[in-house]
């Protein structure tokens, strides 16, 4: 079964590969394509079989639902934005930990 591609999976591929600090080479590497057949799945240039949307999921750790549903991106885009300020928070509390026990160690 091919599956037209949808700009909005294409735009889920980039960022889910940027986001884990990858190239379109490791990406390419990892589906066992070249970098140009790679870069054409980014561009929404190329149909994807379902065995290949199913492998791009797992390599991203995401569901095949997730790169299909547009909700889902937005989702996904709040949660790790909400992910990125809870870790800055538990870091400036850690932090607050450290100044208020170095406090009380002077006293």
């Amino acid at each position: 079964m091919m599956i037209m591609f949808d700009i909005n999976i294409s735009q889920k591929l980039r960022a889910l590969r940027k986001n884990r600090g990858w190239t379109q080479s490791d990406m390419a590497a990892q589906l066992d394509i070249s970098v140009p057949a790679y870069s054409k799945i980014e561009c929404a240039q190329t149909e994807l079989t379902l065995g290949r949307l199913k492998l791009l999921a797992t390599i991203l750790k995401v569901k095949v639902c997730w790169l299909l549903d547009e909700d889902e991106m937005v989702l996904h885009q709040e949660n790790e934005e909400l992910k990125e300020k809870l870790r800055l928070s538990n870091i400036e509390v850690m932090g607050l930990q450290k100044r208020l026990l170095a406090c009380f160690e002077q006293r």
